[in-house]
């Protein structure tokens, strides 16, 4: 386990944290209020995250509070999520940081541009966007990252 800081640490998703991951994904997307998609019209995070790594931040007692899945082969980052309890805690960028040692630039993801709270914290790390489409959720920017600062 790699430490993020002194409450949580960084490793690779195992088949026990399912619930916690379905959980996260729950609150972060079928609850999300720019989210245009019935409920029941939304995947389970296991069923669209199948053959994808998954990295997750989890606290003290092993509890995840955030997650981040790639397509590595493809440097496309497809689920960055934290759990609303532990937001504001810097997870977010901890987990984006840890994956510069795992994970090629430039990378790239999609995030819907209704999402105000998602595309604040891409353009604070220096995300560029590259082009708009629309997806199920509305809208979305293809953004990319060609490095980070730890700092």
């Amino acid at each position: 386990m790699t430490p993020t800081n002194s409450l949580t640490n960084i490793r690779l998703a195992t088949g026990a944290d399912a619930a916690q991951l379905q959980d996260i994904y729950r609150h972060c997307i079928v609850e999300a209020p720019w989210q245009v998609r019935p409920a029941e019209a939304i995947p389970d995070f296991s069923a669209i995250s199948r053959d994808e790594v998954i990295w997750v931040a989890v606290d003290a007692q092993d509890q995840v509070l955030a997650l981040l899945a790639v397509q590595q082969e493809r440097a496309y980052i497809h689920h960055l999520y934290v759990h609303p309890r532990a937001q504001g805690r810097g997870l977010g960028r901890a987990l984006l940081v840890f994956l510069q040692t795992h994970m090629a630039f430039p990378w790239r993801l999609k995030c819907v541009l209704n999402n105000k709270a998602g595309m604040a914290f891409y353009q604070r790390l220096g995300w560029l966007e590259l082009q708009q489409g629309h997806g199920a959720d509305g809208l979305f920017v293809l953004l990319e990252c060609s490095g980070l600062d730890p700092g």
